[in-house]
């Protein structure tokens, strides 16, 4: 898929930045735009077909995701992630989750549950990593709603951005296990047992963080032979 391709699946008003981002992060996600690739902003804008100042407002959000970087005369590169950066940033991302669901969990409704169910259905038949990976984000976010902590979840998005940009290629080697995983964290919740699910959310959070790991330990290694 290129990016000529990929725009017309992105829904919203083309003029406007927050557009152009969109369909830049999902370029990303998909891997039509790779690591560390440079972002020539007078090209990229004649090929979306859009106007240099939204351009670059969209690559200055894209920039706050921690998903581009500019850097002096180069301009802006598709920033990329090191190992120890993939580590800190799910370290951050279970200290969060597992706190704000601490402050969720009393508050989360039959109903929320009833629609959690539903939407791990539709992520098991799936196929599609992107798509999953947006269904994966809700199942988490959804849980965490009731908190009512917009700056935590905030905060959450923005670091859960950073990895999954690789969910496209690890995804495969551990679908299975964090589906399992998933319906385990709600399993827990549908006890109302608190310990259960803190538990079942720490694990999966880690497991997801160790697959990363090897996924990009792996393509180093592969790199340097």
């Amino acid at each position: 898929m290129t990016l000529e391709e990929l725009m017309p699946r992105i829904s919203g008003d083309k003029a406007a930045s927050y557009y152009i981002a969109n369909v830049l992060r999902e370029a990303i996600y998909r891997g039509i735009l790779q690591e560390n690739e440079q972002l020539l902003q007078n090209q990229l804008a004649a090929r979306m077909g859009v106007s240099p100042i939204p351009l670059r407002e969209a690559l200055k959000q894209l920039e706050i995701e921690g998903l581009v970087e500019f850097r002096g005369r180069r301009g802006a590169i598709v920033s990329g992630l090191s190992l120890e950066d993939a580590r800190e940033i799910y370290d951050m991302i279970t200290w969060l989750e597992v706190g704000i669901m601490k402050v969720s969990f009393d508050l989360i409704s039959n109903a929320l549950i009833q629609e959690e169910e539903v939407l791990l259905d539709k992520m098991e038949k799936e196929e599609d990593p992107v798509k999953w990976r947006d269904m994966n984000v809700l199942f988490h976010s959804s849980l965490y709603e009731p908190a009512d902590r917009p700056m935590t979840l905030d905060t959450i998005a923005k670091l859960r951005r950073q990895v999954d940009r690789y969910i496209r290629n690890h995804l495969k080697s551990m679908r299975k296990e964090s589906e399992e995983q998933h319906r385990e964290i709600l399993a827990g919740v549908k006890a109302h047992d608190l310990e259960r699910t803190l538990r079942a959310l720490e694990s999966h959070l880690v497991n997801t963080s160790k697959d990363l790991q090897a996924y990009m330990r792996h393509v180093q290694n592969h790199i340097h032979e």
